[in-house]
């Protein structure tokens, strides 16, 4: 598995939400049934049945595709929010960087005038 999304990564994400069933989603449940259906809220038909495994493991699945479901518009525009400000960091570091370097070689050449004059004298 990748450890990190690319820009096309997050297109393909952006497109897979856009084609699913609209959120919210949520899981409809029988406490004493180890079947689970996933069901989006707007028109109230299932889109999954969660049924192949423990009754525990069948309901702790579907929470997480819900979830997943619900928050993932959230979570993409979240990871481009944080990038872009960490763009932005990145690049006023660098322009912070580049006055600080320009100031040293003022300084340096200063430096080297004073030196120069001082020993004209």
């Amino acid at each position: 598995m990748k450890q990190v999304l690319t820009p096309e990564d997050m297109n393909y994400l952006e497109e897979k939400l856009k084609a699913a069933s609209p959120a919210p989603w949520r899981v409809v449940e029988e406490e004493d049934v180890d079947t689970v259906w996933v069901s989006p809220d707007v028109d109230g038909n299932p889109v999954a049945l969660f049924d192949y495994r423990s009754g525990e493991q069948n309901k702790a699945d579907a929470q997480f595709v819900v979830h997943s479901r619900n928050y993932m518009s959230v979570l993409i525009r979240e990871i481009k929010t944080l990038r872009k400000r960490i763009l932005e960091l990145i690049q006023s570091n660098n322009m912070e960087l580049q006055k600080r370097m320009d100031l040293q070689t003022e300084l340096n050449e200063l430096k080297t005038l004073m030196r120069d004059t001082n020993e004209s004298k």
